[in-house]
């Protein structure tokens, strides 16, 4: 009895084995990203290499994964309501790091404050990048690191993604942009037109720093200067791009030589933070130190330099030390007042 011939043309060995393998790098490829479901696995790698899995493609799927975990090791899980999860990627573990970048990933790993509102994606950035390290590797970076926890502001609140989204659109696109703003100082909604200029962040808030053009008649003195605009006083929905553009150079920032005395108390073992840019110290043998350096903004050099009490003196330029002055009385009246007693 002769066997009936198939009419469908055999796939050479050769090319069999070759799918196979690309099959399974590209499942790993999509399992390093994110956990998945047999069905978008099966539709993905499909999409991406037409025919790789054949009619039976639950069957060949547990078969790749099968290999995936015997042949290179892996580890791959079964979550219910979430798919399939690598877990370890095994043999396909393939970053390596300098001893500078396992240093640097220990540092990030260890000085992410429990309070900042970026440690869930950070920690999650660091688990993803150790999970591709050799075991090698992994045991340095995993190796004892002391734990510096940085000190400052818990803050309780998130910024508008959105707003933040449409800032860095207006910077990227060199756009003037408005937006409704509401601050302490005034309790107001305010409309605000800005040159976008960078953000940052500072004792946990997000900044805008920009070049005002048009502002409220209560801050006059600032338009046509440089504001430091807190991002969580912006109101959501509110910031807007305007058609026209930037000019190929905004006027120049104002700038102010800050010169002050630190007394031997905080001075004497020659370790002074540089708080301002350009900061230059002279250590005196007294102890004291003198410190010259810049600053664009004289109520943010205030603010920075209160934190040393009396123990600092501020020297030059005549509108800070009349702005410290002005704090010094300030804060004896109120303790001094009837309300203070």
């Amino acid at each position: 009895m002769h066997k009936r011939r198939s009419t469908e043309k055999a796939i050479p060995r050769r090319r069999s084995s070759t799918l196979k393998i690309q099959r399974q790098l590209l499942l790993l490829k999509l399992l390093v990203a994110e956990a998945h479901p047999a069905a978008v696995l099966i539709a993905q790698i499909n999409a991406q290499l037409p025919g790789a899995y054949p009619a039976a493609a639950k069957a060949a799927l547990r078969h790749d994964l099968r290999a995936l975990r015997t042949t290179f090791k892996c580890q791959i899980n079964y979550v219910h309501g979430r798919g399939f999860v690598l877990v370890d990627a095994g043999d396909f573990k393939l970053v390596q790091l300098d001893a500078h970048a396992l240093r640097a990933l220990r540092h990030l790993r260890s000085t992410v404050a429990d309070t900042a509102p970026e440690r869930e994606i950070i920690t999650a950035l660091v688990n993803q990048i150790t999970a591709h390290l050799t075991a090698g590797q992994q045991a340095l970076a995993d190796a004892a690191e002391p734990v510096i926890n940085l000190d400052g502001p818990r803050i309780t609140y998130s910024d508008d993604q959105r707003t933040l989204q449409k800032l860095g659109q207006a910077k990227a696109l060199r756009r003037w942009v408005t937006f409704r703003y509401r601050s302490n100082m005034r309790g107001m909604d305010e409309t605000h037109q800005v040159a976008p200029v960078e953000l940052f962040k500072r004792d946990g808030h997000t900044y805008l720093l920009g070049y005002c053009r048009q502002g409220p008649a209560a801050m006059v003195e600032r338009v046509g200067g440089y504001v430091d605009y807190r991002v969580d006083y912006m109101l959501p929905a509110s910031v807007e791009l305007l058609p026209d553009r930037l000019p190929p150079q905004l006027p120049k920032r104002r700038q102010w030589q800050v010169v002050y005395e630190l007394s031997p108390e905080v001075a004497r073992n020659q370790h002074v933070a540089h708080w301002l840019p350009e900061t230059q110290i002279e250590y005196r043998d007294d102890g004291s130190a003198l410190v010259t350096a810049v600053t664009h903004n004289l109520w943010q050099a205030r603010q920075t330099l209160l934190r040393y009490l009396d123990a600092c003196r501020v020297l030059e330029p005549a509108e800070l030390v009349a702005m410290m002055a002005a704090t010094a009385r300030d804060l004896l009246a109120l303790y001094t007042s009837d309300r203070a007693r």
